[in-house]
């Protein structure tokens, strides 16, 4: 495929060090695995008496327009306006999908993130599981056009579909919320001075080069990479999903309940993920050397998932049995704090499931069923409610 360097260049990541974020067209992104985004979406989508699909199809309609909408330029034609919208869902990871047909309201995708997801780490599926794409595509045509449309999937993949389709319904509707955000917190605090490092494992190393690695679409638009599918996921989509799912369980007197699948779907994801990344060619080459015990292991991931963009976090004390850590500028907090202000609890969910995961890979004995809830993670302080840093306790479940 031959590559087009203007359209590379608006949507090429940009690292910041200071932050630990990536960005790509005014946007932080996260990096995450198949293994992650489709529990989450299986859990908020799976939720008796709340909507789940439409809280995923809105939080990506209203990311995507705004990123996309930073992408293009005051002197695109329409043809290129879409071709920026083909560009960014395949260079993120999400897949492939051709728009050549959307005027007559169908669009294909002959590769998906998703589907992949959904049938590698849950199995078969009962319906079409690309919510993630109608709101993307509800995005891209607003970006493009300015029209507010509803995109419904006929076809998936995931149901043994040769490719997924979708069709575009130009009938009335809401317009589309805008990706609104108070600058709440314009950079962390200074790095503390009580984090453990090992004198084996060379953490800016690792970080410069798992940024320096090209974690972009292939040709189908995924992103094989350390034994898993990753993808570029905005912050603000991960944001405004879990946000909004726990406020729609709180109507319904189940927000603690919400609160604990979404942190249960991380510690899987901090498990399934770095077991990938520990059996990837990419940690036997760099990082293996490096480590000469399971702390070191442990300091090694710890530096992966900074260069990864999940937390800027560290560590602050340790034993085998026992984890504390800090994150300086984590993006559930910085996310909450600019779209809902001050929380009076916590809410690093994600963060704080990971750490009970990581310690269960790491400390662990079995299969991954047989290491879960070994450990338990709590978070004690919080940027969203006001603290300098968000803190995190691990404890091995006696």
């Amino acid at each position: 495929m031959a590559i087009d360097t203007d359209l590379a260049a608006r949507v090429a990541m940009q690292y910041e060090p200071a932050t630990y974020r990536r960005r790509i067209a005014g946007h932080d992104v996260i990096i995450h695995c198949h293994h992650y985004n489709a529990r989450l979406q299986r859990t908020i989508e799976g939720a008796r008496g709340i909507d789940g699909k439409a809280i995923l199809v809105g939080a990506a309609e209203t990311v995507f327009a705004d990123q996309l909408a930073q992408a293009m330029r005051a002197g695109d034609d329409e043809a290129r306006r879409w071709a920026v919208a083909e560009q960014l869902y395949r260079h993120l990871g999400f897949g492939r999908i051709d728009l050549s047909q959307i005027a007559a309201g169908v669009v294909t995708a002959d590769s998906s993130h998703f589907v992949e997801g959904w049938l590698a780490g849950l199995g078969d599926a009962a319906g079409s599981v690309c919510s993630f794409t109608e709101g993307y595509l509800q995005g891209a045509v607003h970006a493009v056009t300015g029209a507010a449309v509803r995109v419904r999937e006929v076809e998936c993949m995931a149901r043994g579909a040769a490719r997924c389709r979708f069709e575009v319904d130009h009938g009335p509707r809401e317009p589309i919320a805008a990706d609104r955000k108070d600058p709440a917190i314009a950079a962390p605090r200074e790095p503390g001075a009580g984090w453990l490092r090992s004198p084996n494992v060379d953490e800016q190393a690792i970080i410069d080069a798992v940024v320096g690695m090209p974690m972009v679409g292939d040709d189908a638009g995924l992103i094989p990479a350390f034994s898993v599918y990753l993808a570029n996921m905005p912050a603000d989509f991960y944001n405004r999903i879990c946000i909004g799912f726990v406020e729609a369980m709180r109507g319904l007197g189940r927000d603690k309940a919400a609160i604990r699948l979404l942190v249960s779907d991380a510690e899987h994801c901090g498990m399934n993920t770095f077991r990938g990344i520990m059996h990837s060619p990419e940690w036997d080459g760099l990082i293996a050397p490096m480590v000469r015990d399971r702390a070191d292991a442990l300091h090694a991931i710890i530096a992966i998932s900074n260069a990864l963009g999940w937390g800027d976090w560290h560590v602050t004390a340790h034993t085998p049995r026992s984890l504390a850590l800090e994150s300086r500028y984590g993006y559930e907090a910085v996310g909450y704090r600019e779209y809902r202000g001050l929380a009076a609890t916590p809410q690093c969910a994600m963060l704080t499931g990971v750490a009970a995961g990581v310690m269960e890979l790491v400390y662990g004995e079995g299969t991954v069923e047989d290491r879960y809830g070994t450990f338990a993670a709590h978070e004690d302080r919080c940027v969203s409610c006001g603290e300098p840093s968000c803190n995190f306790a691990v404890e091995q479940v006696e």
